[in-house]
Parts: C-alpha cells; structure tokens; sequence
C-alpha cells in the first residue's frame, strides 16, 4: 500500500501550502537524528518525513497523489493507497497500465487505444538520477554555501548522436516484437486468463534495433564521463535532506531528457556550537569572581568574528543568555533564530593559603550579614 503523507505530516487533506510548510519545520526540529542520537529510528522518521514533505510541498505530485493515491518514480502517477495496485496483484511484475485497460476490453483513454507502433523519434526516455553525498560544515548549513563537485554520468554519444547506431548504417525491425515495439504474454487473475502487452526488452519499444552498432557507446546511445556541477546549497539545510539540481543527472536514451542530480547532505559537527532546528548553543566558562560581580566575555559566531555578552553579577551555574537573531536558519526561512550562551561558573579545586584566607573572611562576612 502506498504511504498516506498527509498522515506522517501530521496534516488534513486540505492543508495550505504554508501549513505544509510549517507541519514540516516542526517535525525537522523534532525528529532531527542529531536531537536523538540512542533513538535508531531517528533516521529512518526524519527520511519518511522528507519524503512526505517532498511529496506534498510540490503541487504538480500532490494533485496525483491526491487523485490517484501515490505518485511514480519520475513522476507519474500510479494506484496504491485508495485504489487497485496491478504491481502487487501480479506479485510485481511491471505492466503497462493503458495496456491492461485495452485487453480487459475497456478501449483505453485519452488515444491509449492507438496502435502502438514506435520509432525512435517517439520513444525518448528520460535520464536516470543521480545522488551525491556531500559533507559540509556548520557554517555552510547556517549560511549557505557554493560548492564544485566532481560527477561521472551518462553522455549523449557524439559519434552516433545518440542514435546507437554506427554512422552510415540504419534500423532493421526487431526480431523479437516483429516491429511492434511491445511483445504479448498470458497472465492469469480473478477474471480469468487475458493477454498482457508489454515494452519490448529486446528494442525497449522501438520496433527496430541497430543493424550495426555504434563502435563508442555500443549500441546504448551514451557514454559515461566526467562533469563538474557548481551546486549551491541553501541556508539551514540539515542532514539527511537532499538538494535537487534539475538536469544534470544521466543523459535520457534517444535524446530523452536529463535525469536530475540529488545532493545528500551531511552536515559536520562543530566543536564549539550544537544545533536544534533554527537554533545554535554555545557553553562558555567563568570564574565565581565574575559570575558574583558581572563582567563582559566575547562569544564566538558562526559566521566569524566576536559579540560582546554582558553577564550580569550574580549569575548562577548553568544560566542561559540569549544574543539575538545570531542563530541558524530553516530552509525557505531568511530569519535566524538566535544563540543560546549557557554560563558555567568554575569553582576552583586548588586554592593557594591566600585564596582560602580571603574566601574564609567572605565567607564570614556572609554568615555575619546572615545572622544581623
């Protein structure tokens, strides 16, 4: 059964955009692996979330989602959640959805009924995907950041355009499907034993293969090589999301579209800050003189450089002051949230004769005004 997204957001079926939007942020700062490190589920929650916020957050997904219960690989949709799956009633066997209609009879929709002859100029297919990991730092999360990375992926052939044929030679029908691009075989169901047509495997729906195959790219139409790809990753993403860049993925076969190039980020720990959603925590130490009396530190920032922090006399243990507007940001998010500086005051364990004399009379002088 097809995943119910509007129920992993936590969401009804008539939610907003920007209620999407605000359902998702919610469940990144709860579900953050980062935020529960003993919880091995963690990972798996924040990854069914993306993918739910993915899904919903584009309006050309959800009006096939919503209307046919799930949505295919490249977009399309299928028949899960709320209607018949022909993939898991055949035990996943891939058929053609159209081509079922016809040999129940129904007469298809929309043209499907048209014969289904092919040529290469009718069977483009789009490139595959491609993910890269990638590493980042704190700062490149928080703020953002231009990356260069190196990728090898599919090429359309020079040599033979794309065509996979040798120049100067042509198609001959396929032997397989006798030129119909589509080969037929018997299935049985609850309604009985029908005719199942399906793509070819041999010429892939083409109806012809290559009377001679191109010397460079084998008859496939494509080679592999390498492309450097600028990526630019947004403020506040976190781990476990994925950046898309659209077409730079693997070249499509007869000159189909590129697939799309996703970026799977991880983001690096920072030995000076920690992170929860749109906000960053830094822990600073001080002496119990200046916890009692006040004073002035500098606190460190993501970005570089200092801010002064005043620390006002008499700060306890463990006291949290807040610098505004210096934290992280979510995604999609152009405010930032702010820093958390938590105060330790050091009690010192080594005290000198003149130290311990002088924290004696304070002492002293403490019970005195204690007991006037």
């Amino acid at each position: 059964m097809a995943k119910d997204y509007y129920k992993i957001l936590g969401v009804s079926k008539d939610a907003t955009a920007d209620e999407i939007q605000r359902r998702y942020r919610e469940l990144v700062m709860k579900n953050h692996p980062d935020l529960h490190k003993d919880d091995p589920n963690s990972s798996k929650k924040m990854a069914e979330v993306n993918e739910a916020y993915e899904m919903l957050s584009n309006p050309e997904k959800r009006a096939q989602y919503d209307r046919f219960g799930t949505v295919g690989p490249e977009g399309r949709a299928g028949y899960g959640a709320g209607g018949f799956d022909f993939n898991d009633f055949f035990q996943g066997e891939s058929f053609n959805f159209e081509d079922i209609l016809r040999n129940f009879g129904f007469g298809g929709f929309g043209g499907f009924a048209e014969t289904r002859q092919r040529t290469a100029q009718n069977v483009r297919q789009r490139g595959e995907d491609i993910q890269y990991p990638i590493a980042i730092t704190l700062k490149e999360s928080v703020l953002g950041t231009k990356k260069e990375i190196r990728i090898t992926r599919n090429e359309t052939c020079t040599v033979c355009d794309g065509s996979g044929l040798k120049p100067g030679t042509g198609y001959i029908t396929c032997p397989t499907c006798k030129g119909t691009g589509n080969v037929k075989s018997a299935q049985r169901s609850i309604f009985g034993e029908f005719i199942v047509q399906t793509t070819c495997p041999t010429c892939h729906g083409l109806g012809k293969i290559a009377k001679e195959k191109c010397s460079s790219c084998r008859g496939t139409g494509v080679v592999r090589a390498q492309k450097t790809v600028e990526v630019t990753i947004p403020a506040g993403v976190e781990t476990g999301m994925r950046v898309r860049i659209r077409g730079e993925g693997n070249a499509g076969l007869h000159k189909g579209p590129r697939g799309d190039l996703y970026i799977l980020i991880r983001v690096e720990k920072d030995p000076r800050f920690e992170k929860a959603g749109n906000k960053l925590y830094y822990t600073t130490r001080i002496t119990f003189p200046k916890a009692a009396l006040g004073t002035t530190i500098q606190i460190p920032l993501i970005e570089g450089g200092y801010e002064k922090l005043k620390v006002p006399a008499g700060t306890q243990n463990n006291t949290e002051l807040i610098i505004r507007g210096k934290g992280a940001r979510l995604v999609g998010d152009r405010r930032r949230g702010d820093l958390t500086v938590k105060i330790q005051v050091d009690v010192p364990t080594r005290l000198s004769p003149k130290e311990k004399n002088l924290i004696k009379k304070l002492g002293e002088l403490q019970d005195d005004q204690k007991n006037s």
